[in-house]
C-alpha cells in the first residue's frame, strides 16, 4: 500500500505547489495584461489637470504593459499545465484540460509578437493598442494583414488555453472537495465567455464592448486569487 500511495501523495503535493505559483503569476499578469492598460487608457480620456500624455505614449505603455503580462501569463499557463500532468493520475479528466493549457502556451507566444509589434511600429500602428480589443484587432488588420491575423489567432489560442484552465481546476476542485479551487475554475470560466466578446465583435455586430470587457480584470484576479487559496495546505482526494 505505502508503494502505491507516496508517489500519489508526492505528485498531489507537487500539483498544490504549481497551483499556488500559478495562482500567484496569474495575479500579476492580470494586473499587467488588463489593469494597467484599462487605467492607461482611462488616464488618457479623462483629461486630469497637468497631466499630458500624448496618445502614441498611451498606446505604447498600453503595449508594453500586454508584453509583460503576456510573459507572465505564459509562465501561468505552463503552471498550470504541470499540475494537472501532476493530477492526471486522480482523474483522468484532467488531461484534455492539459493539452488545451499547451494551446495557450502557443497562443500567448504568438500575443507576445503581436503586442511587441505594436509597441515598436509606427505611430499610426502603435495606435491601434487604444480602445477595446476589436478596435485593436481590426485596425492592427488593416495596417498589417499578416500581424492582424496573427494576433487574431493568438487570442483564440489564448482563449482556448484559458478554458483548459477553468475546466481542470474544477475537475481538480471536485476531486479534492475544494471550494475555492472550483470557484476559481467558475470565474476563469465567466472570464472566458466575457473575452469571446471582442472576437465575435469582429464577425458581428455587438453593442457596448468596452463595458463588456469592464470586469475582465477584476475577475483575472479574483480567480488567480481562490486557486491561491484553494490550493494552499496538502491536496488529498475526497471519495
Amino acid at each position: 500500500m505505502t508503494a502505491l500511495t507516496e508517489p500519489n501523495s508526492t505528485e498531489e503535493a507537487k500539483a498544490a505547489s504549481d497551483l499556488r505559483r500559478g495562482g500567484l503569476v496569474a495575479i500579476v499578469a492580470s494586473l499587467l495584461a488588463l489593469a494597467v492598460p484599462a487605467a492607461l487608457l482611462l488616464l488618457a480620456r479623462s483629461h486630469l489637470e497637468g497631466l499630458s500624455l500624448s496618445s502614441t505614449t498611451v498606446a505604447r505603455g498600453v503595449a508594453l504593459s500586454v508584453v509583460g503580462g503576456s510573459v507572465l501569463a505564459l509562465l501561468a499557463l505552463l503552471l498550470y499545465r504541470r499540475a494537472f500532468l501532476h493530477l492526471r493520475h486522480v482523474d483522468r479528466r484532467i488531461r484534455p484540460s492539459a493539452a488545451l493549457c499547451l494551446v495557450g502556451s502557443v497562443g500567448t507566444l504568438a500575443l507576445l509578437f503581436a503586442a511587441a509589434y505594436l509597441a515598436g511600429g509606427s505611430a499610426s500602428i502603435t495606435g491601434c493598442a487604444q480602445g477595446p480589443a476589436d478596435h485593436a484587432l481590426a485596425c492592427l488588420r488593416s495596417h498589417d494583414a499578416t500581424a492582424g491575423y496573427v494576433a487574431i489567432a493568438a487570442f483564440w489560442f489564448v482563449w482556448i488555453g484559458a478554458a483548459g484552465v477553468a475546466s481542470g481546476l474544477m475537475v481538480a476542485g471536485r476531486s479534492f472537495r475544494r471550494a475555492s479551487l472550483s470557484a476559481g475554475g467558475i470565474v476563469y470560466g465567466l472570464l472566458v465567455a466575457d473575452l469571446a466578446v471582442p472576437f465575435a465583435g469582429l464577425l458581428v455586430r455587438l453593442p457596448s464592448t468596452p463595458y463588456a470587457l469592464g470586469g475582465a480584470p477584476v475577475a483575472a484576479v479574483l480567480a488567480g486569487a481562490l486557486v491561491y487559496v484553494g490550493a494552499r495546505g496538502p491536496l488529498r482526494r475526497g471519495d
